[in-house]
């Protein structure tokens, strides 16, 4: 059970996942765009979520799951 837990939420892409999310919206959204499910204006409408989706993956932007400690707690610069 825990193999698939890894799977389904992206364990094998940790480090990573920022990306792979930002491609993927990119290419759902041309896709689905491409076999007529979603007209031009809805597709225009959706641009920026594509576009800001591959400048993540552009940027490399990464999420660093260990560092930290806690959610939503971040380090002082004493703690460096």
């Amino acid at each position: 059970m825990n193999t698939l837990a890894w799977l389904i939420t992206g364990g094998f892409a940790k480090g990573y996942r920022t990306q792979v999310l930002g491609v993927t919206a990119a290419l759902s959204a041309v896709g689905i765009w491409a076999v007529g499910d979603m007209g031009l204006a809805d597709l225009i409408a959706t641009l920026p979520v594509a576009l800001g989706g591959l400048g993540l993956a552009a940027l490399g932007a990464k999420v660093d799951d260990a560092a930290g400690g806690k959610a939503g707690v971040g380090k002082t610069a004493r703690q460096k």
